[in-house]
């Protein structure tokens, strides 16, 4: 993440893009492109006085960038957050000192704070459980002839069903109420309980919780969390229930450590009932995840955990395997984000004593709606073959007839809504543009001349936005003219543009058509030969190149090369 971004084409600069540098530059690299940039847009550079007081604007755009990225610390922290990550609240109070792994999890926490003060003044978390036993569709019905169950019909059966509520209401900063309830059904049998808890910040490492929850039994508790050091902390818990049975205790106690940037590892034991000490490793990446757990104690068991992550599309597969004293198990999945604030997720379970499950859940807001199916007691091949496949037909079904409808209606209104709402930003960038081209007026004579001596790279047409073409001529009215921009950046006969979530961000150059896919025509002489290219949006730019001669000099067509 570079620069703050939303979906439909609203954005903040993206400091690399300002430059025109690489995200992996060196600081060298990066001084070299601000002292190019320099040239074109110091004050001292313009005489007029109305263009200088443009151009300080426009250097102090730019030494702040430099400043950025050239600032280890900063720089780590615009990579992973944006400008965002810069102005965090709390962030003064990070050490300048510490590296940037260290204040990337400093933060991380206060990213997290804000995000739970926010949630918890807004909505309740809640999660509607709903447990589905279809056996009798795959294994069929083996008591039919029993008149006992006459002539009942039913196929599929609602075993259990759950609902639970909980709100965290915030007294103070560092003072927290709980309230949480829990409704239940089982096989015509129903149950509640319902407990309040009370969390304190006892200092910036810690925090300590006590529940009392009444129901069936009574139930005492008390955790706590510790930041031992800037990469472990600890939990522990303990309390105790009263049922008819008498008096169950239980004690639990967790240690995490960050053993490097992707490794973490981690430590539990918990004591009284079934007692059991795991010790989990967990590697972490953007794109990739994995875990292993073993476990000895009561019950003795392994599973390892892989998850693969595709950001571009919004999805997540897992594989889970687990084996033990009590059994095993083969868990397979899939998660998928099908708007800004819902979530799918389908997994099948396949063990020889859980028989096999299908677990859907959806995830909108703060609520979640679970739904386990039982479609066989045993490991059946029927079973596993339509709880795996059925679930994705249907899923590219509503999709398709449903979900992306509904979307497009909703971008294309909220992209309408914040066209009128950023009328003005919309226009004070281009206005910015405008002038920045006013600005490299200079630069780019020098650059005509200098490149006309020599023969060397010459800009002729230059476009930027939704290139349509009717009839064969280009419709215009959704893209701006980038030539002036685009010869200012040619250095020593070459065009240099490195790949961006977005070239709006050079200078001289805004956003025509936002929330829409754009393109970059450009057509150039190099050796007084004519040549020609189009380019997407994020692609980078390398110019002259010998496949962009135009083979007959007539040719004009704005065809990706």
């Amino acid at each position: 993440m570079a620069a703050s971004m939303d979906d439909d084409g609203f954005r903040a600069d993206d400091l690399y893009v300002l430059l025109n540098v690489d995200r992996k530059a060196t600081n060298q690299e990066i001084n070299k492109a601000f002292r190019q940039m320099s040239k074109i847009f110091h004050p001292d550079k313009h005489l007029d006085p109305a263009k200088k007081k443009q151009a300080e604007i426009f250097f102090n755009k730019i030494k702040n960038a430099h400043e950025i990225l050239c600032d280890p610390n900063k720089r780590e922290i615009y990579n992973r957050f944006g400008m965002e990550g810069l102005n965090v609240e709390g962030l003064e109070l990070v050490s300048r000192t510490k590296s940037p792994a260290e204040i990337i999890a400093e933060l991380d926490r206060l990213k997290y704070e804000q995000e739970q003060r926010k949630l918890q003044r807004t909505s309740p978390v809640g999660e509607i459980e709903v447990k589905i036993n279809a056996t009798n569709l795959f294994e069929g019905d083996t008591e039919e002839d029993d008149p006992y169950y006459g002539d009942e019909t039913s196929y599929i059966q609602i075993s259990e069903f759950h609902i639970s509520q909980s709100l965290d209401y915030p007294i103070t900063q560092k003072d927290t109420a709980i309230i949480a309830g829990a409704v239940s059904s089982r096989d015509g049998y129903g149950s509640g309980n319902f407990s309040v808890g009370y969390r304190r910040q006892t200092s910036d490492k810690g925090w300590l919780e006590g529940r009392v929850a009444f129901g069936p039994q009574m139930s005492y508790g008390l955790q706590g969390y510790r930041q031992l050091t800037r990469r472990c902390f600890c939990r522990c818990a303990a309390g105790f229930s009263v049922d008819k049975s008498g008096i169950k205790p239980g004690l639990s106690f967790l240690i995490s450590s960050q053993l490097d940037r992707n490794i973490q590892g981690e430590m539990a034991l918990n004591v009284a009932g079934r007692s059991s000490l795991s010790t989990t490793v967990r590697y972490d990446q953007d794109s990739h995840r994995a875990s292993f757990t073993a476990q000895v104690g009561d019950i003795n068991s392994v599973r390892a955990i892989y998850i693969k992550n595709f950001q571009d599309h919004d999805c997540k597969m897992r594989l889970a395997v687990m084996g033990g004293s009590l059994g095993w198990y083969v868990a397979y999945g899939v998660q998928k984000k099908i708007t800004e604030f819902s979530t799918i997720n389908a997994r099948m379970v396949i063990g020889n004593n859980g028989g096999v499950r299908l677990q859907l859940r959806l995830h909108r807001g703060q609520q979640s709606y679970h739904f386990p199916i039982l479609l066989s007691e045993q490991v059946l091949p029927t079973s596993v073959f339509y709880g795996t496949f059925l679930p994705a037909f249907a899923y590219f079904a509503v999709k398709k007839l449903i979900i992306d409808p509904f979307i497009r209606q909703r971008e294309s209104e909220e992209l309408k809504r914040k066209l009128e709402e950023q009328s003005e930003e919309l226009l004070q960038k281009k206005k910015d543009a405008e002038i920045a081209i006013e600005l490299m007026q200079q630069t780019v004579e020098k650059s005509l001349e200098y490149e006309t001596r020599r023969n060397g790279l010459i800009i002729l047409k230059a476009l930027y936005g939704r290139l349509v073409t009717q009839d064969g001529e280009l419709i215009d009215s959704e893209c701006i003219d980038v030539k002036v921009p685009l010869q200012a950046l040619v250095v020593e006969s070459q065009l240099i543009i490195l790949d961006s979530n977005t070239k709006s961000d050079l200078p001289g150059l805004y956003d025509p058509c936002p929330g829409k896919e754009k393109s970059l025509y450009i057509r150039y002489n190099f050796r007084n030969r004519p040549h020609q290219a189009t380019f997407n949006d994020k692609e980078p730019i390398r110019l002259p190149l010998q496949r962009h001669v135009m083979k007959d000099e007539t040719e004009e067509s704005f065809v990706h090369l």
